[in-house]
């Protein structure tokens, strides 16, 4: 029996992923490493159903089984197979300092432990908007980040969407020459605002959908934009629509966060190429899992899922993404309309479900 071939085109006919033989022994290794399912998609950073469906398929061959409390535990059968093809445990060589981003923020610290404080009454993220925000650390990393990279400082910043609050992290450093945020979700826009006007931030939040055009006042307005898109590639493609007709030309950058947990390499591969054909934009740099998100509450009930190795609450930050940052080499002409598109479901979304 070829194992990984099987596991292929079990997985592959699942999710509609394209999936490859080193995928499932990324997977292997994962599993050879944690028993936990929330780990083994961190270890392995494939795609939570890419994951989800190896595992089914590992367990229908005898290699994996769950007990009782959802753990997964290799089989002999999985533990001949994995010594025989010489799948290893997954190492670790992370720097624990900087947990792996090659920045400290020691420098604004002081704005770091004002903006702690702050965050403690933040709304909670919910399903509606695919929320799901990142910690302090990596919130005050992307600010240190933005101002080496000479982004930020004296700079217009724009923020699309921010259940981060990394409008408030830049305005608390006073280093940008201002802080724009277009959000959708009410609650966060008085929130923010109400932080601007207790603690005196150049910084102010406007209620704003994606698919409407972007407000003329802003079309080639800012220095730098961040933001934590969806990763339907429609979702994508009109988002970087917003975000590169917000900078002023040239030499302007954007950040973001991009998963391999919601976009396999296939679209990653895909996307990329937008950035670089349509956009006008060079990748300058991709920072593996820089931003570490904190666990949601509507993960589990969202799932529905009747498998018990997914019903088990993480147990660690799980869900991680890589830090873009783009810069464009010329500019570029977009026509700001409005434009209609699915924002947050596919495939890879963790909240797919087939029909």
């Amino acid at each position: 029996m070829d194992v990984l071939k099987g596991a292929v085109d079990f997985v592959q006919n699942k999710t509609k992923v394209e999936v490859n033989q080193r995928d499932i022994e990324k997977i292997l290794s994962a599993l050879n490493s944690t028993n936990h399912f929330w780990e083994v998609i961190f270890l392995s950073q494939k795609p939570f159903a890419v994951v989800r469906e190896t595992i089914n398929y590992l367990i229908s061959i005898d290699f994996v089984k769950t007990d009782e409390s959802g753990n997964l535990i290799l089989t002999e059968k999985g533990k001949e197979f994995i010594s025989a093809n010489n799948i290893p445990v997954v190492k670790n060589y992370t720097c624990s300092y900087c947990e792996g981003r090659g920045i400290v923020f020691s420098e604004i610290k002081d704005a770091y432990e004002k903006f702690k404080e702050i965050v403690k009454t933040r709304p909670d993220a919910i399903v509606e908007y695919d929320q799901g925000y990142v910690t302090e650390e990596t919130a005050f990393s992307r600010i240190a980040l933005m101002i080496k990279k000479g982004d930020l400082v004296g700079k217009r910043l724009i923020v699309f969407g921010d259940d981060d609050l990394v409008s408030i992290a830049a305005a608390l450093t006073k280093l940008p020459k201002e802080v724009i945020v277009l959000e959708i979700d009410k609650r966060l826009v008085e929130f923010i605002n109400q932080a601007a006007k207790e603690h005196n931030l150049n910084l102010k939040a406007i209620e704003y959908d994606f698919r409407n055009k972007l407000p003329d006042d802003f079309v080639k307005s800012f220095d730098t934009f961040t933001i934590d898109p969806p990763e339907t590639i429609e979702a994508l493609d009109l988002c970087f629509t917003r975000t590169i007709s917000s900078l002023k030309g040239a030499g302007c950058a954007g950040y973001f966060g991009l998963t391999n947990i919601e976009a396999s390499l296939s679209k990653w591969h895909e996307f990329q190429k937008l950035l670089l054909n349509k956009f006008n934009a060079v990748i300058t740099d991709i920072i593996e899992n820089f931003n570490h998100y904190v666990n949601w509450n509507y993960l589990l009930p969202s799932l529905e899922s009747s498998l018990t190795f997914v019903n088990v609450q993480p147990k660690l930050n799980w869900y991680t993404s890589s830090m873009y940052r783009i810069e464009l080499v010329k500019d570029v002409d977009i026509k700001n309309e409005f434009i209609n598109c699915e924002l947050y479901i596919d495939n890879e979304a963790i909240l797919y479900k087939e029909n």
